[in-house]
């Protein structure tokens, strides 16, 4: 193993406990509101951890691909559920990687016959370590999203297009907002699905909260009512 490498490494895990502790207190000192949250999830000090052991592996060619996917997913998901942006996340990459920047400067004050060129290569291999992690980890935060914007979309339709029992047999559909493509495929679909499950026979439009009723809004009621088969 090259020299410069090994000492890198063994002084990462000497200091493992110090330098998850510096990155906590980098984290916090950029950014106060992210760090709280952060620390709200137990296992985000373990994923720091890991992601020095991952940098580890990387120094000395070791890294897997699905152990840097996993640690990615794991960390996006959390972060996408405590509400962290995508910018957030990439600054907190930021601060980790100005962390082991720091440690690198205390190895070489330490070891004074490594020299400016290793010291610069180490460097380069920690921010190329950094530069694919962030990667993965903004396509791993990217399909978390848009998984959760599509289930809070799929609440928000179903709140949408409430069809309520009156008696036995007839039911209401309040309507309120505009109708456009998207949201008539909706109201139909789960339209569709709500009076043969509560056994509707007569329902009843209520458009009273819909501000425009254009030919285009007519057009994608008649729609609904054809695909009812209601009088």
């Amino acid at each position: 193993m090259d020299r410069a490498i090994h000492l890198f490494k063994n002084f990462l895990i000497e200091r493992e406990e110090n330098v998850t502790t510096n990155i906590l207190d980098s984290i916090d000192k950029n950014q106060p509101e992210a760090y709280i949250k952060l620390t709200k999830v137990n296992l985000y000090k373990e994923q720091i951890k890991e992601l020095i052991h991952l940098l580890e592996s990387f120094l000395i060619g070791e890294l897997d691909d699905e152990r840097i996917n996993d640690w990615g997913k794991q960390v996006s998901e959390d972060k996408v559920r405590l509400g962290l942006s995508l910018s957030q996340s990439v600054q907190h990459f930021n601060s980790i990687r100005g962390a082991l920047w720091e440690e690198l400067s205390d190895l070489a004050d330490k070891i004074n016959d490594l020299s400016a060129r290793e010291i610069l290569r180490l460097g380069n291999l920690v921010n190329d370590f950094f530069d694919g992690l962030i990667l993965t980890f903004t396509n791993s935060y990217t399909g978390q999203a848009n998984k959760r914007l599509r289930a809070q979309q799929e609440v928000i339709d179903e709140l949408s297009t409430p069809v309520i029992s009156i008696v036995d047999g007839v039911a209401v559909l309040p309507i309120i907002g505009d109708i456009d493509t998207h949201r008539a495929r909706i109201l139909m679909e789960y339209t569709l699905r709500e009076t043969k499950n509560k056994e509707v026979d007569c329902l009843i439009m209520d458009l009273s909260g819909v501000f425009i009723v254009d030919t285009m809004v007519a057009q994608e009621l008649f729609k609904i009512i054809d695909s009812l088969k209601l009088p």
